[in-house]
């Protein structure tokens, strides 16, 4: 539904057919003033398209309503469209809206209703830091790059071999030194023509 059903104002000699709001909000109309300072519409085409409509519009839910006997053509009706304020434009006005339809058998005067309309602040563009992105990426585990170094190579060495090597040469170690042992136990019993006492002993 675009309009509100007509009613008839017998002082006026007319039928008042209001706009419904969700229509009314689709006819916004900027509005000027012209040398002499007389409210006017700036854009006349965007009048001629919502007046077209809104013709269409009337002849559609006037038959699905039962509301006229008969209308005229929509070409008719067109001809006898006559466009006014509803109340006189103020300074702070910079725009209307179709409010309501006076309907004549001769004349469909169209009411505009003076608004002022603020267009919308735009949003400054979206911008979204990611330094601390890159920096949590690092922390989670993202290896850092290491440059290259100047010192010479190393050989690798196995640590597996190493350390037979080592158990190895430990090994050797013992025998010879019990080798030694031995023979300065020997030498001891050539010279005193006895044993000599067990190092471990408690006798010693």
């Amino acid at each position: 539904m675009s309009f509100i059903a007509p009613k008839w104002d017998p002082a006026q000699g007319h039928y008042v057919i209001d706009v419904q709001v969700s229509f009314s909000a689709s006819t916004r109309v900027p509005l000027g003033r012209d040398s002499q300072g007389t409210p006017e519409f700036t854009d006349l085409d965007a009048v001629q398209n919502i007046t077209d409509l809104t013709i269409q519009q009337l002849i559609k839910e006037g038959d699905q309503h039962k509301w006229f006997a008969k209308l005229p053509s929509h070409e008719q009706l067109m001809k006898r469209v006559r466009n006014s304020f509803k109340g006189e434009p103020k300074e702070s006005h910079n725009a209307v809206v179709l409010s309501t339809l006076l309907l004549t058998p001769k004349q469909v005067t169209f009411l505009w209703a003076p608004i002022t309309h603020v267009e919308p602040a735009t949003a400054p563009p979206l911008y979204i830091d990611d330094t601390e992105g890159e920096e949590s990426e690092s922390e989670a585990g993202t290896e850092p790059e290491i440059s290259e170094s100047n010192l010479p190579p190393v050989a690798l060495t196995d640590d597996t071999q190493q350390t037979r090597e080592e158990y190895l040469l430990t090994r050797l170690r013992a025998a010879k030194a019990r080798v030694e042992a031995e023979q300065i136990r020997m030498q001891y019993f050539e010279t005193t023509g006895r044993m000599p006492p067990d190092s471990e002993s408690e006798d010693d």
